[in-house]
């Protein structure tokens, strides 16, 4: 067992106990806006979603040692910037610099500024001086490529929707939800520690799992479509028949009906379980429906795209439809999933 499972093995008990639970690694839920520094050898290097994680051993001027965590974002964007499974090695003497922990727990919280600048080093143990800076180059194999040829419709006249789109554009600014009274009540006590996604490491659902910016594989069949989905290793089979509900029960992903009409993708969902839509909350309501509409959205600068539309109706929570959107760019090379391993986060004094 690794040390980092190791720990939180022991730590469960007290963490399960904890009022309120502890979130996993949002940054409004478990750090704050101090910065601090941090210097130690690396114990263990995790490249994987849905974050990168470092244990540093970190001794202090006392000599005790404490083991710290060292959390950045999810692999994808860790991948743009040029970092990989062997960016670092255990053994090595490494400084970051981050945002310190709300909870008191020895975590620190690496981000993207920080992360590109070159501002994290490797130092040497005999003397302390710099070995290298941890600024790699840009990797640029998940960039659009408009020279990229890919059809925008099968040989059916469908629209081509297969293969594998990126995340690399950038989240479209979306409007906040048309919260009526009992809505705006809820989000009004939200804590981002009671996530169950972070607290929990639970499922997604729904609309958080179409709304991820990670990477999305599609692959297209006559009677269904398959999504994997990078973020949690998510799996959707979506049937084209207009099968009926297997139960009359909610669920995560709910019962959908699917169809192409012209050169989109519809997919409608209905029987779903309340949860709360992303990190900063927004809960819907078993009564909440989903619309997602999927078509090619090329264009010459940036080659093939994949636009998605999510609105959803709210009865209980919503005075009227909210609507959401992403781009995604078309995979020029080889694409792999990183692999997932949730994991929660440090207990304070741990």
């Amino acid at each position: 067992m690794s040390i980092f499972r190791s720990m939180l093995a022991v730590f469960f008990v007290s963490l399960s106990a904890s009022s309120p639970a502890m979130a996993h690694h949002a940054a409004g839920a478990v750090f704050t806006d101090e910065e601090i520094e941090v210097e130690g050898v690396v114990a263990e290097y995790n490249f994987v979603n849905p974050h990168v994680n470092i244990m540093l051993n970190v001794t202090d001027e006392s000599g005790a040692g404490t083991l710290w965590m060292v959390t950045g974002p999810a692999a994808p964007p860790m991948r743009r910037w040029g970092w990989t499974p062997e960016t670092l090695q255990p053994g090595q003497l490494i400084r970051f610099a981050g945002k310190s922990s709300r909870t008191g727990a020895p975590m620190l919280l690496i981000e993207s500024a920080e992360i590109q600048s070159g501002r994290f080093v490797e130092l040497d143990p005999a003397d302390g001086s710099v070995i290298r800076r941890l600024q790699e180059a840009p990797d640029n194999s998940q960039a659009p490529d408009a020279s990229l040829s890919v059809a925008q419709t099968l040989d059916d006249g469908r629209p081509n929707l297969a293969g594998m789109w990126l995340g690399g554009l950038g989240r479209r600014p979306n409007p906040p939800p048309p919260f009526n009274e009992a809505g705006a009540a809820l989000q009004s006590e939200f804590d981002a520690l009671n996530d169950p996604a972070f607290a929990e490491c639970a499922d997604h659902g729904l609309v958080r799992q179409a709304m991820s910016g990670h990477p999305l594989r599609i692959t297209q069949n006559d009677d269904h479509l398959l999504f994997e989905y990078e973020q949690g290793a998510a799996t959707r089979i979506i049937h084209l028949d207009g099968r009926g509900p297997v139960s009359d029960e909610n669920t995560d992903y709910g019962h959908h009906v699917a169809r192409y009409e012209g050169d989109a993708l519809v997919i409608e969902t209905t029987q779903l379980l309340g949860r709360l839509t992303g990190t900063r909350g927004n809960a819907l309501s078993d009564s909440s429906t989903v619309t997602e509409t999927y078509r090619r959205a090329d264009s010459p600068e940036l080659g093939a795209l994949l636009e998605m539309t999510l609105v959803v109706n709210d009865p209980e929570h919503l005075t009227g439809p909210w609507q959401m959107s992403w781009q995604k760019n078309h995979a020029a090379t080889d694409y792999q999933f990183v692999e997932v391993d949730c994991a929660l986060p440090l207990p304070p004094g741990a």
